[in-house]
């Protein structure tokens, strides 16, 4: 090759490598969104599909969570549809037959309607000395009515507190003073369920404004669960 046609090749060359560069330095942002699209794409599928899957896994856990507490802490159909049903272990074992005793009613008495019960508030002195028919007053607590957490209690038996165990949010709780002659309407707010028998926590609740924590017997055993029900 002459030096005249090795120098024009040379020029020629270097011409085609300089268009070659600038059209690389052109594609390359274009080429490099294109290959992190594809590149991206099957993780973005992965993370969706995994997403996907988790949630699906969450919610049967939800399910089942929710399946193992309504069998914890919900009565059977029968208990609601049978008057004659024992309400609890408790009850099938203490049930009083009988009737409530009858006669004029004098002091400060505790009735829900839905639940027909209707109790006379005596003061309690903590013990697990607990006559039937009556609802104690935990020592210590706000006397009932007045500012505060007042904590009554009474046997988890049918006509008694047992009636708890079917308590309904929105349900009417009337104190009724047949001495004075005083009324105070609560409402049931909260129904806590299932506590354990030493847990003391909703004895010492603090409250700005008058609320009734009513707990009752649920187990056969002294060391049992309790259930609780509040109204304010």
């Amino acid at each position: 090759m002459s030096e005249r046609l090795r120098k024009r090749w040379a020029r020629m060359s270097a011409a085609a490598l300089s268009q070659i560069r600038r059209l690389g330095q052109a594609m390359r942002p274009s080429q490099i969104r294109n290959v992190a699209h594809v590149v991206r794409l099957p993780r973005f599928r992965f993370r969706q599909s995994w997403l996907r899957w988790t949630a699906v896994v969450a919610g049967i856990a939800v399910i089942a969570v929710g399946i193992v507490l309504a069998i914890r802490y919900m009565q059977t159909p029968a208990v609601l549809l049978d008057d004659n049903a024992p309400l609890s272990p408790y009850d099938a074992l203490y049930r009083v037959s009988g009737t409530p005793p009858s006669g004029p009613r004098t002091g400060l008495w505790i009735e829900i309607p839905d639940l027909h019960v209707a109790l006379p508030i005596v003061e309690g002195d903590g013990s697990d000395n607990i006559p039937k028919w009556e609802a104690l007053h935990f020592p210590g607590t706000a006397e009932p009515g007045a500012p505060g957490n007042s904590y009554l209690y009474a046997h988890g038996i049918r006509g008694m507190f047992g009636e708890l165990l079917k308590a309904k949010v929105g349900e009417e709780v009337d104190l009724r003073d047949y001495t004075t002659h005083t009324h105070m309407t609560f409402h049931i707010s909260r129904v806590v369920g299932l506590i354990k028998y030493n847990d003391v926590s909703w004895i010492y609740e603090a409250s700005s404004t008058p609320l009734l924590t009513l707990q009752t017997c649920v187990g056969a055993d002294f060391k049992s669960d309790r259930w609780v029900v509040q109204a304010s």
